[in-house]
């Protein structure tokens, strides 16, 4: 598989990172680039080593048309092509997260807890700030000193709550894979 352009990653992660709406200080450029260059600790391992193109299309009932790929420092962050990935890892993952969600000013969306996959894990739905975003879902959970974000875009017309089966599919295949 051939590999877009800077640019034209710069552009998918801005839209796959799917919380990359216009904050104040940055645009949404500034902001994916931002994100894709973070630091993340040492022992990191790639996100894409969790899941593949067979475990998405399994869990959102059709072909997601890309295979993993990674993105970020160290590859914490996998496009799947229907979302990503993010995986923190380290003590302070909860908080990275967390730093990502500030950067992005969404740290006060509502969020929905997420039984059967850890006392802090959650859905987030976060509406689209113009016509031009999709609609997309969150899971984020932690386990051990890693916490996980999993986004999927609704197709259209559908709400970003319709992928709540989805998300929680290749969230339990995800944990069972970390180490």
């Amino acid at each position: 598989m051939q590999r877009a352009p800077l640019s034209g990653r710069l552009a998918l992660a801005s839209v796959g990172l799917a919380l990359a709406l216009c904050a104040a200080a940055q645009t949404p450029r500034q902001q994916a680039e931002k994100e894709l260059s973070r630091k993340m600790p040492a022992g990191t391992f790639q996100a894409c080593s969790l899941v593949t193109r067979a475990d998405v299309r399994k869990a959102i009932g059709r072909d997601p048309y890309v295979d993993p790929e990674p993105f970020g420092n160290n590859g914490w962050i996998c496009n799947i092509g229907v979302g990503e990935i993010k995986l923190y890892s380290g003590p302070n993952s909860w908080e990275q997260w967390e730093a990502t969600l500030k950067g992005f000013s969404k740290e006060n969306d509502p969020k929905t807890p997420a039984p059967g996959f850890g006392q802090r894990a959650y859905f987030l739905y976060p509406k689209p700030d113009n016509k031009f975003q999709g609609s997309y879902a969150f899971l984020v959970a932690q386990q051990r000193a890693h916490t996980v974000a999993v986004s999927l875009e609704a197709p259209e017309g559908r709400p970003s709550e319709s992928m709540r089966p989805a998300l929680e599919a290749l969230m339990k295949t995800i944990l069972e894979r970390l180490p």
